[in-house]
């Protein structure tokens, strides 16, 4: 588990497809929002997407294998 705090949301990917949202973080890159949980998937996206457009900075925590967002904190 890695935690990444005070990073911009440079980009959001997402497709019309179950569960695909991804987010660039500044400094961090690309991470997939961890997939399994609709419901999930839909909270952290639209967390991401609040701190894209108010400019505001986010603290990630992403799994065991640094690949998916698990967490976001505005």
């Amino acid at each position: 588990m890695t935690t990444y705090s005070n990073k911009a949301v440079d980009r959001i990917f997402t497709t019309y497809h179950s569960q695909n949202c991804w987010a660039y973080l500044n400094g961090v890159g690309w991470r997939k929002v961890l997939t399994g949980n609709a419901d999930g998937v839909t909270n952290v996206h639209v967390a991401l997407t609040a701190g894209r457009a108010n400019g505001r900075t986010v603290t990630v925590v992403t799994d065991a294998g640094d690949a998916n967002i698990e967490q976001v904190y505005l």
